[in-house]
Order: C-alpha cells, then structure tokens, then sequence
C-alpha cells in the first residue's frame, strides 16, 4: 500500500553512512524559516557545487552589493530515503560565509549555518511558481525532462533588513509539499513537509 513515514535524522543518516548531525537546541529561527531548517535536517546533501564568482548587475542589486563583488555560490541536491527532494542553488555575499566549506553544507542547513556565524536572521520575501525540469535538473532529481517541478525563489534578510541569502530552489511535488492555514483573523500559519513515499 501507499502511505507516508516520518524517518529520523539520524535513522536516515545511519543508512547512508553519514556521520550524525550535531544539534543546536540555542537557533533562534522560529515560524516557516524555522520549519525550512527543521526538514532539511531530515534530508541528506550532496553539493555540486561551491565556488566564488562575481555578482552580475541583477544578482548585485537582489543582494545590495556593488557589482563585481564577491559571491559564494552553493548548488546542492537533497534527498530522503525516498531519492533526490531538491535542486537548490543559493548565492551569499562571500564574506558572510568565510570559514564555511562543503563538509559544513553536507552537514547543516545553511541558513543555521548564517546563524551560527553571528547573523542575526530576520524577515523573507519567498516566491512560489512552477518550473519544468531541463536536462540537467531532471538528471539531478531523478525526473524525465520536462517534469513539473514546484519552483521557490526565496530573498532572506538579517535583522537588519540587508539580504543575506538569495535561493532559488526546484522540488520534486511528489515529495516535498507547502502546506497553509489560512484563517479570517490572525496571521498565516505555513509549513514545508517533505514527504517519503513507499511503495
């Protein structure tokens, strides 16, 4: 039958042989952003890729630097026991990321990773549309070309309104879901759920 698990962190990392995750019960990320880290420590990564280049004039202006300047560019793969969830490519002004490497992307979501480092996060602007996968996004995720795949665009901002992260990320809908409560008074209560399916 169809049906869906919740697997543990550390269920799914001792599978795949990966050295346990440290926790950090001190992160200060609550609502969807803290939710976003929450379920991405429930996934694995591979990174692709982790290279300074030079901020183009819409990519200087999405993140307030000048252009020309130095930014870290990270593309990674997430996956749950069930395959590949994510192809995420995220770009941070380099010098908010000094002293971070791939073993640490392997290892920690990086807006925990921003945090940790002294950052102090606060509001996100996020975008949610739909892409179809090209060749190398649909090889990455296990899709045949074309597939529909849910598309976030997300601007993260420090405390002090300056963007820190841009992300723009390509989820399988078959394994990863948004999911809102939306209500005549209050606020909006949203959370990600990435989702195993078993056969």
């Amino acid at each position: 039958g169809r049906g869906t698990r919740p697997t543990s962190r550390k269920e799914l990392q001792a599978r795949q042989g990966l050295e346990p995750e440290t926790e950090n019960p001190a992160t200060r990320l609550t609502g969807l952003l803290g939710n976003i880290v929450r379920v991405s420590r429930d996934t694995t990564v591979k990174v692709l890729d982790w290279r300074v280049i030079l901020a183009s004039d819409s990519l200087a202006a999405t993140l307030q630097v000048a252009p020309g300047s130095k930014i870290r560019k990270a593309t990674r793969i997430r996956s749950t026991l069930a395959g590949p969830v994510s192809h995420i490519t995220t770009y941070c002004p380099e010098a908010l990321v000094l002293g971070m490497g791939r073993r640490e992307l392997t290892r920690k979501p990086i807006l925990q990773l921003l945090e940790e480092s002294g950052i102090e996060l606060g509001r996100a602007l996020q975008t949610l549309s739909a892409r179809q996968a090209d060749a190398q996004v649909a090889n990455a995720l296990e899709v045949a070309v074309g597939s529909a795949l849910l598309s976030v665009k997300r601007l993260v901002f420090d405390a002090s309104d300056r963007p820190v992260l841009s992300l723009h990320g390509l989820y399988r809908p078959d394994r990863y879901e948004y999911q809102m409560a939306l209500s005549q008074v209050g606020g909006i209560d949203a959370q990600i759920v990435a989702k195993e399916l078993r056969a």
